[in-house]
């Protein structure tokens, strides 16, 4: 398994209960947003196939990008401790 950010903007309709229904199903359940407009997930799935099952929770004028990351390598600035506890152990 790898983990993945996926960002996004939402612009017309701003239907935010429904990517997180996406993100739900995608991820199991099990996610992190450190950011208003982030998810960061741990799947199996490729950023392309993270892309295509999230297209379907989304507006056509709506962006997502899925980038995959290194949880080895990071650092943050002014994110809840509760949030960027789960990133320091093994839930991913």
């Amino acid at each position: 398994m790898a983990a993945y950010s996926i960002t996004y903007d939402l612009h017309k309709i701003k239907n935010y209960t429904r990517l997180q229904e996406g993100i739900d199903a995608l991820s199991g359940m099990i996610w992190v947003k450190p950011t208003l407009s982030q998810f960061i997930v741990k799947t199996t799935y490729t950023s392309s196939q993270i892309r295509d099952f999230l297209k379907s929770y989304v507006d056509h004028d709506d962006t997502i990008f899925v980038a995959k990351i290194d949880l080895n390598d990071w650092a943050s600035y002014n994110v809840e401790q509760k949030l960027v506890d789960p990133l320091k152990t093994t839930f991913f």
